[in-house]
Order: structure tokens, then sequence, then C-alpha cells
């Protein structure tokens, strides 16, 4: 009897990996009439946009919020991400987030909700310091400029953006394009309390704002914070069932439980995968959702991979791997005194000093809660709700600990009950007594199910020299074996829900301009 296959020998598409950003870019793909297949190692699609269970917890594994998903603030209109889905029939049951975030320096004796919507914003400042609400009105114009500069230039396509207007209309933008974020925040002299509260969320981006890109500082906390924020209902796992839905609906098919371990190369060129099973699948091109520096190092034949691309990745440093603990609680966030959404909390927020505290593998005083349940009441259940805390380390720094198979979950045990300690603390809410279900997930987690280079889930870190932004610019000098293209939080666009979207949207617009459109 002969084997039955699964797959077609050959494909116009096969996307690797069914993160948002490989879901994304299959679909576009698919709607625009190409034969595309979809690869995922684990029985199911979504990657980090994903749910497990435990008790009766359906706990969301990472999306805290998403931009560019809602209405927008103000008249502002859809946002980008939003309009690029539902060109792809998709529809997703977004929820608005109510503030932007919460800051509590147990130090400094902060405690501050920062508001969505810039004249909000701006108040809300000018009360907890006064007389920074001008600076950072100013502060944010600037913003508004790079994110105008931004607009034109991606409106300019290949003709590139006109030097006179780029100098007349946007010179601040070129001004601060080559710096680091805390240099453009020093230079505007915030108080101690304001600067504070900007820097919270520096982790989306950079390792610590020394290093982060002010450009791409700009666009996000500025789309941020004049947009609004939402989340899926259901959990994150909701957007990827409903990307895949319009995936299949555009007659895209799903290989789930199929590991990809090598790439084909020939000539120079990608024209295929092979499966862990040894099947060889051949295709005009290939997106990968995963990490390219493993990707160079593990997946490709050396021989084939360019010199230049294995200097660049290798030089690229990995951005930051999580500690998390998700604790599903017997009563609701108002019951124990959680009152805000996303909390960030920490001795203070200097970048730095956390940076350098997160190189060595042990509770450090930074740590990010969000409680889905503030955001949408009875979405864990009717008399319980959830709390999850995350922590990020140097992607070596699990490597260089002490930790053994015999002390590991003592170890992981201890650090939650730090957190859970330094949270009850930082806030008055009382939950220890509350916690029914515990799960901790480590570097070594994302390691094992999602085969994250390093346990690192955020890519690389957007530098001066580095961001979205430069690699945007550069991306088809990065094209570095032709066929092969990256999407996911490693892409050009740098991580995020939102990024990834964008990220799995604009390649696959590159995959089929280079395939020759849609049929």
């Amino acid at each position: 009897m002969s084997e039955v296959k699964r797959f077609l020998p050959s494909y116009d598409a096969i996307v690797v990996g069914a993160g948002l950003g490989g879901l994304t870019a299959a679909t576009r793909l698919a709607k625009a009439g190409k034969s595309v297949l979809l690869l995922e190692q684990h029985n199911m699609t979504g990657g980090y946009a994903t749910s497990f269970v435990r008790g009766r917890y359906e706990f969301e594994v990472s999306l805290h919020e998403a931009c560019e998903c809602g209405d927008g603030l103000n008249g502002t209109g859809y946002g980008t991400v939003r309009k690029m889905l539902e060109d792809l029939d998709v529809e997703v049951d977004w929820r608005p987030v109510p503030d932007a975030y919460r800051v509590i320096c147990s130090d400094l004796g902060i405690d501050f909700t920062m508001p969505f919507g810039i004249e909000n914003c701006i108040k809300a400042i000018e009360e907890l310091e006064p007389g920074n609400g001008k600076k950072v009105r100013n502060y944010f114009k600037l913003f508004e400029e790079i994110n105008e500069a931004l607009e034109y230039i991606g409106s300019c396509g290949k003709a590139g953006p006109e030097p006179k207007v780029m100098a007349t209309k946007y010179s601040s933008f070129l001004r601060s394009a080559a710096y680091e974020t805390d240099e453009v925040n020093k230079s505007f002299k915030f108080g101690p309390k304001t600067e504070q509260v900007l820097n919270a969320y520096y982790g989306y981006i950079s390792r610590h704002l020394s290093e982060a890109s002010f450009t791409v500082w700009a666009q996000m906390i500025y789309i941020y914070l004049r947009d609004g924020a939402h989340i899926a209902n259901k959990t994150s796992h909701a957007i990827a069932n409903d990307i895949e839905k319009a995936f299949r609906k555009h007659g895209g098919q799903v290989g789930t439980c199929t590991k990809v371990v090598k790439y084909l190369i020939e000539d120079g060129r990608c024209v295929g995968v092979r499966t862990a099973d040894g099947e060889e699948i051949r295709a005009k091109y290939v997106i990968s959702n995963g990490n390219p520096t493993y990707t160079y190092m593990e997946m490709i034949d050396r021989k084939d991979v360019p010199e230049d691309a294995l200097k660049l990745t290798a030089a690229r440093e990995q951005l930051g791997s999580p500690f998390l603990v998700y604790l599903g609680l017997d009563a609701l966030p108002q019951d124990m005194g959680i009152e805000s959404y996303e909390y960030f909390i920490g001795a203070d927020m200097d970048t730095e000093r956390i940076y350098q505290e997160s190189n060595e593998w042990a509770p450090h005083a930074k740590v990010s809660a969000t409680c889905i349940d503030v955001a949408i009441p009875g979405m864990t259940g009717p008399d319980r709700c959830q709390l999850n805390f995350t922590t990020l380390y140097d992607p070596e720094a699990l490597n260089k600990s002490d930790l053994t198979k015999y002390n590991y979950l003592p170890e992981n045990e201890r650090f939650a009950n730090v957190l859970i300690d330094y949270f009850e603390e930082a806030t008055g809410a009382r939950i220890r007594d509350h916690i029914e279900e515990i799960a901790i997930a480590t570097p070594a987690t994302f390691t094992r199910y999602a085969n994250a280079f390093k346990g690192n889930i955020y890519g690389y870190p957007c530098t001066a020299v580095d961001g979205a932004v430069t690699r945007m610019l550069r991306a088809e000098e990065e094209r570095y074996i032709p066929g092969l293209d990256f999407v996911g939080s490693a892409g050009i666009r740098a991580h995020g829900y939102s990024s990834v979207i964008t990220n799995g949207y604009d390649i696959a617009g590159v995959a089929l301009e280079k395939m020759g459109g849609a049929e």
C-alpha cells in the first residue's frame, strides 16, 4: 500500500510557524490567490498568542495589549492593524483597555496611573509634578512630528522622500533620529517623577533607554497614548483563531504537528523546506516566523548562508527572556484590591539599573503585572480572575546560573513568592489567600515549547543604530537568501502583537511582488 501524503509536492508559498506574523502573511498570500502551506510544530496555531488551562482557569500566555486595533480615541479613526485584518476578512472582538498603565516606584513614593489621550496624559503629569505639563506637551509635539515623518517616508515608495521636504517640514525628526531615547529625554529636563513614569514602558523596545532608538520609542509611545490599546476577548488565542479561519476560507492549508528542521537552498535561493519526518516540500517563496539568528545557524547548511547574514545576526543581541507567574485567584479583582489592568512596579524605573540586575538569575525589583479581568470583567469567570507577573532577564542569565534539575522547581517557587509578596506590599492588594491555581514559565519553558532561541520571545533590541526604522530601510539588503523572508518578533518591525501582524502583512506584499502579484 502506498503512503498517503499530507502535503502537495510544491506550493507557491510555504510559511513556517503559525504565530500572528506567520498567520497574517499566509492569509494575505492566500487571499491573493496563491497556494499556501502554513506549517506549525504544535497541534494548533497561534504561537505565543495562545492560552492554557489549569483547573477551571484558562490563562492568557503573553498579551498585555495591542495598538492600532480599535476605533481610536477622539475620532482618530481605525488603527492600521485593524484595517489590515479587515482587508484579510479577519474579524476580532477587540476590547479597550481602561488606562495605559499604572507605575508604582516603592523607593520614590510614586503611584501614578497614565491615562490614554494626549491631553489627558499632559494633565495627569502636571498634577503629578507641577511645571512638567508644558515640557511633556513639547515632548509629544516632537513625537507627533516623528510619526508624521515616518508616515511621509512610508508613502514615498521606492522613490524615497524628498530631501527638501525632510529638511524643512521634519527637521526635528532628522535631528533626533540618530539619538538614544535617554539622551533626548534628558534634553527636556523633566522632573524626577515625570522621568520615572515616562520610562515605564521601555521593556517593549529595548533593554534600557540608553540604547533604545528614540525614533522607535516616539512612534510606539505616541500611537499607544494617542489612540488607546486593546485586548482580544477570550484571550489572544482568539486572534489566532480568527486569522486561521480567514486563511482557510481563502483556500490555505494548515499543517499542524509538523516541525520544519531545514530550509532547502539551491543555487543560492530558498526553494522549500524539510520536515522532521524527512518530507521535502518545495515553494517559490518561503516565509519564516522564526528567529533569523537561529535559522541561519541551525536550519540552513552553513555553506549556503552568506557571511554577511551570519555576521549581522551574530552581532545583534537577543532582547529578553521572561520569567512569568500565572495566578488563578478565587475572587474578583475589586474584592482583593486589584484596581488596575497593568502595573509596572519597581524600586524605581532606572532602566540601566534594572538591566544590570537582569543579568543575574535572581529575583529583582521590577515586575509587570496584568489582570485581564479589570479590562474585561468576568473574562476568567463569574467569581474569579487571573493575575500574571512578568520579569525580564538577559537571555544568558539562566544559562549562567547554578540551576540544576534538582533545584529548578524550588527556585521557581522562591521567585514566585518574592513577586507575590512584592506586589502585595506595593499595591496593598491581598491575593495570597486567594490563590487557587499557579503556573510558572521560565526561559527554559519557551525554549522547550516554541524552540525560542535562548528563551528569547522578544527578538532584537531596537537601538539607535539598529532599530525597526533602520531595518525597514535596509530590508532589501538584508534579504540575504532570495526566496526567504522573516516575520515574527525578530522581523524588521520588531516585536509586539501589532508589529508582527503589520510585518506579516507587509512581507506578504513583498512576496507577492516578487512572485508576480495576485493570480
